[in-house]
C-alpha cells in the first residue's frame, strides 16, 4: 500500500526558512546606504528651510536670533518674532542634532549638521573645516556647516 503524502518535511520547512532569512538579510544591509543618504537629503532640506526663516527674521528685525542652542533657536523663531514660523525641523534621528551658532553683533549665522556619509559630494557646498560663531565645523567628518 502506497502512502499519499501531500505535506512538506520539516527539513524542506526549515530550508526554505534559512533562504529566506539569508535574503532578507542581504537586502536590509544593502538598504542601509539608502537610508544614510535619506537622511542626509532631509538634513540639507531642513538647513534651507531653517536659512529662510532666519532671513524672515532678518528682514524683520535688522539681527539674527541670539540663540545658543537648536532649542533657543526655535524658540526666538517661533516665539514673538511675528514671522509666522510654526515650527523648525529637527534632525531625522533623535541621537543627532543640528546646531546654530550666531556672531556677536547679531549679523551673521553658522548652521551645522553630520552627515551619515564623510565622503557625501554635498560637503563640497560646505564651509571649510574650523570654528565659526562658536560652532566647530570638521568637513572630513562629515559635518556640514552654511551661512548666509
Amino acid at each position: 500500500m502506497k502512502l499519499n503524502n501531500k505535506g512538506f518535511t520539516l527539513i524542506e520547512m526549515l530550508m526554505v526558512v534559512a533562504i529566506i532569512a539569508i535574503l532578507a538579510s542581504v537586502f536590509l544591509v544593502g538598504l542601509r546606504g539608502f537610508r544614510g543618504s535619506a537622511y542626509d537629503a532631509r538634513r540639507l532640506s531642513d538647513l534651507q528651510k531653517v536659512q529662510g526663516y532666519l532671513e524672515i527674521y532678518y528682514n524683520r528685525n535688522r539681527e539674527y536670533p541670539n540663540a545658543a542652542s537648536w532649542v533657543e533657536l526655535s524658540t526666538a523663531l517661533t516665539g514673538t518674532s511675528g514671522a509666522g514660523i510654526s515650527s523648525i525641523p529637527n534632525d531625522p534621528l533623535s541621537s543627532q542634532s543640528y546646531e546654530y551658532g550666531v556672531s556677536a553683533d547679531l549679523q551673521n549665522y553658522v548652521l551645522k549638521t553630520t552627515l551619515s556619509d564623510p565622503n557625501a559630494k554635498s560637503l563640497d557646498d560646505a564651509l571649510p573645516s574650523g570654528t565659526y560663531n562658536g560652532v566647530s565645523c570638521d568637513k572630513s567628518a562629515g559635518d556640514y556647516c552654511v551661512s548666509p
